[in-house]
């Protein structure tokens, strides 16, 4: 009898692991995002040289911003093109500066790498971001990073990370056909350039 019980209970140790195995597999916000160096949109039309200072003709154009009081972040559409740049501002929104490559254009067919949302993690740091693209920079624009999500069906917020770090929650847009009420938070490594699922609930 009591060899019946070892492996009855062995049994159910393994279906538990199973069942828990085959849920991680199926979740639909994979353990981690890595990024690539660079952008892809990059090479479309050319960018201003970092630094360069948008005038006020220019800086009319700068779209969605970063909230701040000095350190801001934004989007620039050149002369109202299709177009983006990112650029940022040291002085609350008075000035802006060009900070890096062409983050997304319709000429290349690169309508899901436009950005809406741009997160700023103070002067030298950055995260924009769409349904589709996580677009990332830790050196003031100098160096970018990207991750595509090609089934463009995400919607990312700021996640506040306790004890400090660049953190996005991760849950279904308003069209994917994902489990309603799910979402992942990922935190960045900034050294691998990586995002790293910390949680997730798939409720």
């Amino acid at each position: 009898m009591r060899r019946i019980r070892e492996v009855a209970c062995t049994v159910l140790v393994l279906v538990a692991l199973s069942v828990t195995a085959t849920g991680a597999a199926s979740s639909p916000y994979p353990a981690t995002l890595t990024m690539q160096r660079g952008l892809s949109q990059s090479n479309g039309v050319p960018a201003l040289t970092w630094g360069t200072t948008l005038t006020a003709a220019q800086a009319r154009w700068v779209t969605a911003k970063s909230s701040g009081r000095i350190d801001r972040w934004g989007v620039w559409e050149e002369d109202g093109w299709p177009a983006e740049f990112p650029v940022r501002s040291t002085d609350g929104g008075a000035h802006w500066t060009a900070a890096g490559p062409m983050l997304a254009t319709d000429f290349t067919g690169g309508a899901i790498f436009y950005v809406h949302q741009v997160i700023a993690e103070g002067s030298s740091a950055v995260v924009m971001v769409s349904n589709a693209v996580i677009d990332v920079s830790t050196d003031s624009g100098h160096q970018w990073y990207q991750y595509v999500n090609g089934a463009d069906n995400w919607m990312m917020t700021e996640y506040a990370v306790p004890g400090g770090g660049i953190g996005l929650r991760i849950s279904p847009a308003s069209h994917a056909e994902l489990p309603k009420g799910s979402y992942a938070i990922y935190v960045l490594n900034v050294a691998h350039h990586q995002w790293h699922r910390t949680m997730q609930s798939l409720s």
